[in-house]
C-alpha cells in the first residue's frame, strides 16, 4: 500500500462491517455509516465528481445511478492495488449480472499517462478512469492533511449513497477482503432487490372496469 497524503486510524474488521451494514436503516445521507470506529463518517450522498479517462470520454458516475457500485481508488504504483483488483475483477464478472458496477479511479501523479496500460495489463473488467488531488479528496471526503492509504474502497449503493468506506491501510486489506467485499457486495444487492420490490408492491393498481352488463334484446 502507499499513503497518499498521513494515515488514517484502522477503521472496523469484516465481521463489523457486515453486522453493522445488516441495520443500516435505508436511504438517507443521514443513516450510520456501517463501519463504526474513530474516523466513521455519517453516509452520504456521492458527490458528482467526473472521471477522466486517457480517450477523454469520461466517466459519468450518475449512468450508473441504480446499480450498486464499488468505486476503486488506486495508485498505478501501488502492488496492493493489484490483488484488491484483482479481487475486484472477479466480483464484477460474478455480481454484474445482479446490478453491480466496480469503477476504478487511478489518483497518483502520472496516472494520466499509466492508468491505461495498467489496466490493459491485468485484464480488468471494469472501467477504469483517473483523477486529480481535488476531485480525490471531494470523491473520497477527506482533507489534503489527511494523507490516507491507497488502495481505497467505497461501496455506494442503488440511491447512489456512500455506505462502507475504508481506506488502505484498514485491517481488512491484510486478511480477507475479498471474502468481506463479496459479503458487503451480496448485501447491497439483495437490499437493492428488496427495495425494488416494495416499490413495484406499492406502485397504484390499475381500475378494473366493472363487467358488462347482458343485452337484454340480445338472443
Amino acid at each position: 500500500m502507499i499513503r497518499f497524503f498521513r494515515a488514517l486510524p484502522a477503521l472496523a474488521l469484516f465481521a463489523a462491517a457486515v453486522t453493522s451494514y445488516a441495520q443500516t436503516p435505508g436511504r438517507g445521507a443521514q443513516a450510520p455509516l456501517s463501519t463504526p470506529g474513530p474516523q466513521a463518517q455519517p453516509s452520504r450522498l456521492l458527490p458528482n465528481v467526473p472521471i477522466k479517462t486517457a480517450d477523454t470520454k469520461g466517466i459519468n458516475l450518475r449512468k450508473y445511478r441504480g446499480k450498486e457500485i464499488i468505486l476503486l481508488l488506486f495508485s498505478t504504483e501501488c502492488e496492493d492495488c493489484i490483488n484488491t483488483a484483482g479481487y475486484l475483477n472477479k466480483i464484477q464478472q460474478d455480481f454484474g449480472s445482479r446490478g453491480l458496477q466496480v469503477v476504478g479511479v487511478a489518483i497518483n501523479e502520472n496516472a494520466p499517462y499509466t492508468v491505461t496500460p495498467w489496466a490493459q495489463r491485468y485484464k480488468l473488467a471494469f472501467p477504469v478512469g483517473f483523477l486529480d488531488q481535488e476531485a480525490t479528496m471531494k470523491l473520497a471526503n477527506f482533507k489534503k492533511d489527511d494523507h490516507p492509504f491507497v488502495p481505497i474502497i467505497m461501496f455506494v449503493d442503488s440511491a447512489g449513497t456512500v455506505r462502507v468506506q475504508y481506506f488502505g491501510n484498514d485491517p481488512v486489506f491484510k486478511s480477507q477482503q475479498e471474502k468481506a467485499f463479496r459479503a458487503i457486495a451480496d448485501s447491497l444487492l439483495k437490499w437493492q432487490a428488496a427495495r425494488a420490490a416494495s416499490a413495484k408492491a406499492a406502485e397504484p393498481k390499475p381500475d378494473t372496469p366493472p363487467p358488462a352488463k347482458p343485452d337484454p334484446n340480445r338472443e
